[in-house]
């Protein structure tokens, strides 16, 4: 779980306490009114750089936000690269939003005296838009994502930087590689249980998920991206609270707007 403050600590004490959320869409995007049309000054849209949660949509445009992450499923999943998915429902934004465009959702705590930091939830990549109409004759976007571990979906290729002149390299090198290759940073926790230095053959035929889930068996664990869009390896004796962050402290579901917003982690 991602650090958190006195003051996020201090609010969830407090027993009339919530949550709210906000979603970033995208590199950019531009401001809009509760019903979905541009903010215009002069004429032309405002347009918000994706350069944190102040940028995103807040809970005038949100329905709802669900996100899922089956940790355990039918029992540990060892030796397994394990994908989380979003699913999101808002008031239709102006402008099209692409496949793969970014999702990155943020949770903060509230009480009637202090609000606390924006905690990220994840990076995520929208697969499929879907817009329908609610009863008040709205356009409600529908939004489903994965995060990257998807993008671990591809067969493995040398690419000149691994040296495989013995036919092997070390296990913590090919970790490196992949999450180059994907484009994300490894989380540091994974070094300090990656110590054992397991040789790994050149990977023929194998997807960049198959060989996490093979250096991940290694471990007894498995691999994961966390909140901050990390590639991160765990054991199946510290599995990580990213798996039921919006879940609070005495175990009940995080709500806002109405609307329950639902980490799963299958246990």
């Amino acid at each position: 779980m991602q650090p958190t403050s006195e003051t996020y600590k201090r609010i969830l004490l407090n027993s009339n306490h919530w949550f709210e959320t906000t979603v970033v869409i995208g590199e950019s995007g531009v401001l809009i009114t509760e019903r979905a049309e541009r903010i215009l000054f002069g004429g032309v849209a405002i347009i918000v750089a994706r350069d944190g949660p102040s940028s995103g949509f807040g809970e005038e445009q949100i329905f709802s936000v669900r996100t899922t992450q089956n940790m355990l499923q039918q029992g540990p999943q060892l030796g397994t690269a394990i994908a989380a998915e979003i699913e999101l429902q808002m008031l239709n934004p102006a402008g099209d939003i692409p496949n793969m465009a970014l999702l990155v959702p943020y949770v903060r705590a509230c009480s009637d005296e202090e609000q606390s930091e924006w905690i990220q939830q994840g990076v995520y990549y929208v697969d499929t838009r879907e817009v329908t109409q609610n009863s008040d004759g709205l356009d409600v976007l529908t939004l489903h994502g994965f995060d990257a571990m998807l993008l671990t979906e591809r067969y493995y290729t040398d690419s000149g930087r691994l040296n495989w002149s013995s036919g092997t390299v070390v296990d913590t090198a090919m970790v490196q590689e992949i999450a180059r290759i994907i484009g994300v940073n490894v989380d540091a926790r994974t070094w300090d249980i990656m110590t054992d230095g397991f040789r790994i053959p050149m990977p023929i035929q194998y997807t960049l998920r198959e060989i996490l889930g093979y250096i991940a068996g290694a471990y007894a664990g498995v691999f994961l991206m966390t909140d901050l869009g990390e590639l991160r390896l765990v054991s199946i004796t510290e599995l990580p609270e990213e798996t039921s962050l919006l879940i609070d402290n005495i175990g009940q579901y995080i709500t806002f707007g109405g609307t329950r917003i639902k980490l799963t982690a299958t246990t």
